[in-house]
């Protein structure tokens, strides 16, 4: 597994650099629109507030506790979290490559140390934020599905190259979801078929910790 995600995130980042087609976002006037909300298709929209949903759902799944590795290491799971709010699954591709086992098979979960839940910690295990990102997912999946246009969006995903990797990266985090879930689900006694939520995007590993019993 490790080797997996650290080859995924090796040829992440040479497609996205030499391969992605479509303008660049020097001379994008998509990409222009987009970061000043100013865009007029509701697909776009969402799918990039949602590149802003997703770190705080793996912020809820990661910052709830902290990780030791299994050489007695302890990998801060923050720094990573921190910068996927700009970087998506460039940066949390590196965390699960260092934390993965080094070998295929079935091992036992890395421990976790229980901590005192104060600040960041208490606000990502609050069921509270937890139900406010649902609404958020789904409320703008709503206007995405009532206003939206598909075709647009399958046309602009062809012609911006920051729409194009905004549109894999939410791809890759929607799975690699799967994989925080049933490593969350391991090491808390919960039932390893809840990784599957994971390919509902956002939703599923919502409903996961929603689901929690204290």
């Amino acid at each position: 597994m490790r080797y997996m995600f650290g080859l995924l995130w090796v040829a992440f980042i040479a497609y996205a650099l030499f391969m992605a087609p479509g303008n660049s976002p020097t001379n994008d006037p998509i990409f222009k629109e987009l970061l000043t909300l100013q865009s007029k298709e509701p697909w776009l929209l969402t799918v990039f507030s949602w590149l802003g949903i997703f770190p705080a759902v793996y912020a809820c799944i990661l910052l709830r506790k902290s990780v030791t590795a299994s050489k007695g290491q302890r990998i801060p799971a923050w720094p990573f979290v921190l910068f996927s709010f700009g970087l998506g699954a460039f940066a949390l591709l590196p965390y699960f490559a260092l934390i993965a086992p080094s070998r295929t098979g079935i091992h036992d979960p890395v421990p976790f140390v229980k901590q005192s839940k104060r600040g960041v910690s208490r606000l990502v295990s609050h069921k509270l934020t937890h139900l406010i990102l649902l609404l958020l997912t789904l409320g703008t999946a709503l206007y995405a599905l009532i206003e939206g246009n598909p075709d647009r969006f399958v046309n602009v995903f062809y012609q911006s190259s920051f729409v194009h990797i905004m549109t894999i990266d939410f791809v890759v985090l929607t799975l690699l979801s799967t994989y925080a879930i049933y490593r969350d689900a391991r090491v808390n006694g919960r039932t390893t078929n809840w990784a599957w939520a994971g390919l509902l995007p956002l939703a599923g590993p919502l409903l996961y910790l929603l689901t929690e019993r204290k």
